[in-house]
């Protein structure tokens, strides 16, 4: 599942702009994701690996200046975010970032631009290009605009207390992951694998996807009919359309077209469950998510052996993944409640 997402993210920061039919508007195509973890869980190994690959920029500045850039002698000193144009932009652990660095970042996920105050002199305008966008140092302050998803990570039990954090929080497709003690021996011997089936990410930006009306509807309605979270929450309802349109235009991308179908929005809603736990704080380790996928009709037995766990414990994390509603037992076999 986190590969899943992570795939999602990256073909999404390839997606420049998305045109919703229904309600006359540009949504925002990237997919930004939130991974609470436990310490040592691999997510710096992981995302190393991926930036080695060229789709990640793996970012270690906590700082407005190291993330936007700074002025020096009249030229500009690009940041780190100079260069996650059309990649997906790595942060861990989130609330390392100083509360300016916060601010930026905040900035970025919501309008694609970033600010910070410039104290030296500007005598003049000085804009350069970056790749997905440009640099810009004016008058008593520097703008970065990039197009760019970003993957947050943090292990803090604490991150609500902080509001830029949890501002953050709710921009995001959260995903809560534990690990027990079996799986930390596993990834000592092992490491952290992670498969990405690259041949589907565009190797050049998409200008536009569409969203028909009639599709939009789909989403719509399925929001509402499927919904785990109180609808009193309406806030949380506009984030989780927009990412449910992210992710139906990123499959119709995956698959090489530029107008969502209903297979598309099917994809996006298989995944509406998971946003909502993610939203709610509910924790599910990766052994629960690998089991929750094998959950296309097959019984106890079928998917303790893909998964390659005992029976006993897949009993138990169905059990976890019913009381969530996530999972269905028809006979002796079990379903995702959303297919």
């Amino acid at each position: 599942m986190l590969e899943k997402l992570i795939l999602c993210s990256i073909i999404s920061s390839r997606i420049d702009k998305i045109v919703d039919e229904k309600l006359n508007r540009a949504v925002r195509p990237t997919l930004n994701l939130f991974i609470r973890k436990p310490l040592g869980y691999g997510f710096t190994t992981v995302m190393t690996y991926l930036a080695e690959k060229g789709y990640v920029n793996y970012i270690s500045e906590f700082t407005a200046p190291g993330l936007v850039g700074t002025l020096k002698n009249g030229r500009v000193i690009p940041g780190a975010l100079a260069d996650s144009g059309y990649k997906l932009t790595a942060i861990d652990e989130v609330r390392l970032l100083d509360q300016k660095a916060k601010k930026a970042i905040l900035e970025l996920t919501e309008m694609g631009r970033a600010t910070r105050v410039l104290q030296g002199y500007v005598e003049k305008r000085i804009e350069k290009k970056i790749t997905g966008g440009r640099l810009i140092a004016d008058v008593g302050k520097m703008v970065i605009e990039v197009h760019t998803a970003f993957v947050f990570g943090t292990a803090s039990d604490e991150i609500m207390q902080d509001p830029d954090v949890k501002m953050l929080f709710s921009r995001c497709f959260c995903i809560n992951v534990s690990m027990d003690a079996k799986e930390a021996v596993m990834l000592k011997s092992k490491g952290r694998d992670i498969k990405l089936n690259t041949d589907i990410i565009p190797d050049e930006p998409v200008d536009e996807v569409i969203l028909p009306e009639d599709m939009n509807d789909i989403l719509l309605d399925r929001l509402t009919e499927n919904a785990l979270v109180d609808l009193s929450e309406g806030g949380y309802f506009t984030r989780a359309h927009d990412d449910l349109i992210r992710l139906s235009a990123i499959r119709a991308v995956a698959c090489k077209r530029t107008e969502v179908n209903k297979k598309d929005v099917e994809f996006a809603l298989k995944l509406y469950p998971l946003h909502q736990m993610g939203y709610l704080g509910v924790q599910l380790n990766e052994t629960a998510l690998k089991v929750y996928e094998k959950c296309e009709g097959r019984t106890i037995k079928e998917i303790a052996s893909e998964v390659g766990i005992s029976e006993q414990w897949t009993r138990k994390l169905i059990k976890l993944l019913i009381e969530m509603r996530l999972v269905a037992k028809i006979h002796d076999k079990y379903f995702k409640t959303m297919q």
